[in-house]
């Protein structure tokens, strides 16, 4: 298959990601024609521009391109097979436009399911280690260095372990929510009748921090690991009872950067016909309209948090540095 690659910066990931599943990359675009033209050339891309005509020859688009670009572009190449960065940037104005979308050979990248430590969560919950769900607390730092509001930043970041949680559990419903100062969310969602917490805070380190929960009638799991700027995504050892069942995943790993690998390998082994669409389910892979329906779930965010300050703010304000 021949694909392309929307963006110049995570972009990169999926050029490497396409083409480690088997794709020949022959297309780039970006707004900035000459930083895509740049570069495409250190990445042996011999197309490039600033206009989707760049991509008439492709099977494939990857966007990767910020949150609020995302539907404009899956309408407007509907006619290919998409792979588009997480979230979809689903929101009270537009779900209109995004439940319109025909884009059956469109899917998001979730890499959260295909880490090493999610996919030994779904062996132990498949094996019937875990019993049934009752609990399920999600604690989310973050501090990263440009302005959202408290929802989108919510919606940004609660959805790395949010793609998991569905993943592995279903369909959930959403119950309540309320914010305190700045970025400060508790989020109340229930499924399979067991209440899920999702707490989202800033966090007095640069980066993102992930700490899960998951209370089962037989067994309790804990997962924690985040992303640092000066050392990059890890996972700590799974815990099943406090005591560890792994040495986890190290950074050095890069870790994220397989898991999105991954990603890209199912879509492609999916659409060759190499796996069936309930084997790429499994493997986490997210369609649209199961992306669309996650995304759906977290809309009465909006709702619910219109009482509280929306302005546009860094996480906690906090000036982003490192050493």
């Amino acid at each position: 298959m021949k694909a392309g690659v929307i963006g110049t910066n995570w972009g990169r990931v999926h050029v490497q990601g396409l083409r480690k599943a088997g794709c020949d990359v022959i297309a780039m675009m970006a707004h900035d024609a000459d930083i895509v033209a740049k570069i495409a050339m250190e990445e042996g891309i011999p197309t490039h521009g600033a206009d989707l005509s760049v991509f008439q020859d492709c099977d494939v688009v990857a966007i990767a391109t910020p949150t609020a670009s995302h539907l404009n572009y899956l309408a407007a190449l509907q006619d290919k097979i998409i792979l588009c960065e997480k979230p979809l940037g689903l929101t009270p104005d537009n779900q209109a436009q995004f439940l319109a979308l025909n884009a059956k050979r469109s899917y998001v990248s979730f890499p959260f399911p295909f880490l090493d430590s999610a996919k030994q969560l779904q062996q132990l919950i498949n094996s019937g280690d875990f019993g049934e769900l009752l609990r399920i607390t999600v604690v989310a730092g973050v501090n990263l260095p440009y302005p959202k509001t408290p929802v989108e930043w919510f919606m940004e970041d609660m959805i790395h372990p949010f793609s998991l949680l569905t993943h592995l559990f279903g369909e959930m419903q959403f119950l309540d929510a309320r914010q305190g100062s700045g970025c400060n969310i508790s989020a109340q969602m229930q499924c399979q009748h067991a209440l899920v917490d999702l707490l989202l805070c800033p966090w007095p380190k640069p980066g993102l921090h992930f700490d899960i929960t998951l209370i089962g009638s037989k067994n309790a799991y804990q997962l924690r690991g985040g992303f640092r700027p000066d050392r990059q995504w890890w996972m700590e050892p799974l815990m099943i009872d406090d005591v560890a069942q792994n040495t986890g995943e190290a950074a050095e790993d890069a870790i994220w950067i397989r898991a999105n690998h991954r990603v890209a390998n199912a879509l492609i082994a999916h659409q060759k016909g190499d796996i069936s669409d309930q084997q790429a389910i499994e493997l986490g892979l997210f369609p649209l309209q199961r992306a669309l329906a996650m995304e759906q779930s977290l809309l009465p965010l909006w709702q619910a948090l219109a009482q509280y300050d929306q302005s546009p703010t860094l996480a906690g304000n906090m000036v982003w540095q490192t050493a």
